[in-house]
């Protein structure tokens, strides 16, 4: 969006406008466009003292302004905040009579008619007519109804209902609630009357109580076994000495489990204790012990000889547990040291390479020069930081410029650069630069050529150049013309 700002000031410095050139009046919101150089020749467009804006939810009006007024009186004739679509009103062509009102005849047409002096009453039942001024309109209550007159005030109210009169009943607040007209019967009412009929009733090893806060019924069943009967329930009791013949026990089963069971408590024959028992017991019908287990396992260790096979990029062989393994290197290649337990395997100080170099992880590269003699190089990272200290950022002002240098030949050996500006703090494009230092210096600077411009400045991110059609257009732009 470009925004053209008009010559603007107060009314009383309003200057010859050129012709065509327009200017605002900032104190009595007045437009004027030039149509000589000459101040009398302004001509007005245009003044918020005769109107009123329409905001997204307030009509316009036309603002009627008296004589003397520079806008801060006036009458104003609004449009409704509100409409479904175009309304026209014409106006009568010439003045009514004394007391004559304005009326449309529901096209739009405006016309100066006279009030009626009467006034037409219609009921369920029956009509009449009221003359203004003479006449007394009267309100009676019906069935169930009252009608009383104060202050010039009618009130209109239900009577109370009874057995055989209809009118406004009330509802008792504990068996009844109504809301809006509806009524409802209380369901806590009701838990209530429930609740006493179960609990005062008889029961056997349960007990019924009602927990009104939660509006719930809770039973609780007698855990007490020794109340049941063995012959008649589905319940086993037993004493701390009873001996249990061929019962099982499902220690996996809900709240049941073996406890106090110790290595004693087994058959002798079911246990194994020692390494030897376990060499000579292979079967699924014993245990061993924790002792039994480590001394197997120690033993079995000790004499195991385990033996490795190697292999490299070329050739093979195997190494035991009583041999000895040894790195070795390539001479200007790999180097290899041994120390205690801990093999060192690097490169030398000075590493040459004849073929190709991959370089899977990253690469830092200490000195002061890094030269690459290649024909074309290909890099693979979105961004490149320049300007690193030593592979930080720097911490003071270093007082260089930072860029990207182009050389090339045009009657002479020439540099183009484009490149950050240390002394003035912007980016600058040359076409011909000198360097000093780290410090460039621009002889000529460089054309720019775009398809389209964006700045990203105090007004945000957009775009103030485009093309579309064949035209350029500004965008985003303020044409200020300044003030008078």
């Amino acid at each position: 969006m470009a925004v053209i700002q008009f010559k603007r000031g107060l009314l009383a410095n309003l200057p010859g406008l050129q012709v065509g050139e327009p200017g605002f009046t900032t104190d009595s919101y007045d437009l004027y466009v030039g149509l000589t150089s000459e101040t009398a020749t302004n001509k007005i467009v245009g003044s918020g003292r005769f109107w009123t804006n329409n905001t997204a939810s307030t009509g316009s009006g036309v603002n009627l302004v008296e004589g003397t007024s520079n806008g801060t009186s006036f009458i104003t004739l609004k449009a409704p905040d509100s409409l479904a679509g175009i309304v026209t009103y014409t106006m009568p062509g010439s003045d009514g009579s004394n007391g004559q009102v304005l009326t449309t005849n529901g096209s739009g047409t405006l016309s100066f008619t006279t009030l009626s002096s009467s006034l037409s009453l219609a009921g369920d039942s029956g009509t009449d007519t009221l003359t203004v001024g003479s006449d007394t309109l009267t309100f009676t209550g019906g069935e169930g109804i009252d009608a009383a007159v104060t202050d010039n005030t009618v009130t209109i109210s239900g009577e109370d209902a009874t057995s055989s009169n209809k009118g406004i009943a009330s509802f008792d607040a504990t068996d009844f609630t109504v809301t809006s007209g509806a009524v409802t019967l209380n369901a806590e009412r009701i838990e209530d009357i429930v609740g006493t009929a179960i609990t005062t009733g008889t029961q056997t090893l349960i007990t019924v109580s009602y927990d009104d806060a939660n509006a719930q019924y809770d039973f609780v069943v007698d855990n007490d076994l020794s109340n049941y009967s063995n012959t008649n329930s589905a319940f086993i009791t037993a004493a701390s000495t009873s001996t249990l013949t061929n019962k099982t026990f499902d220690a996996n089963g809900t709240g049941n489990s073996l406890s106090n069971v110790e290595v004693d408590n087994f058959a002798a024959a079911a246990i194994v204790t020692a390494a030897e028992g376990i060499g000579s017991n292979n079967n699924d019908t014993t245990l061993p012990t924790s002792a039994a287990v480590k001394s197997y396992a120690d033993s079995a260790i000790s004499a195991i000889d385990l033996t490795v096979s190697t292999a490299g990029d070329s050739g093979s062989g195997s190494v035991s547990t009583s041999q000895t393994l040894t790195v070795s290197g390539t001479a200007n290649e790999i180097e290899t040291s041994a120390s205690g337990q801990a093999i060192t395997i690097g490169l030398p100080d000075s590493v040459t390479i004849s073929q190709n170099l991959t370089v899977s992880g990253n690469l830092y590269v200490n000195g002061s020069t890094t030269q690459v003699n290649t024909t074309t190089t290909t890099i693979e990272d979105q961004l490149l930081d320049l300007g690193m200290v030593d592979g930080s950022v720097p911490s003071s002002d270093l007082n260089k410029d930072i860029g990207i240098l182009l050389n090339y030949y045009s009657g002479s050996a020439k540099k183009a650069a484009v490149f950050w500006d240390d002394s003035v703090n912007r980016i600058a494009v040359a076409s011909d630069v000198s360097e000093s230092s780290g410090v460039l210096t621009a002889s000529a600077y460089a054309d720019f050529e775009i398809g389209s411009l964006y700045v990203n400045d105090c007004a945000g991110a957009s775009q103030v150049i485009s093309c579309s059609g064949g035209v350029r257009k500004l965008e985003n732009i303020t044409v200020d013309g300044g003030s008078f």
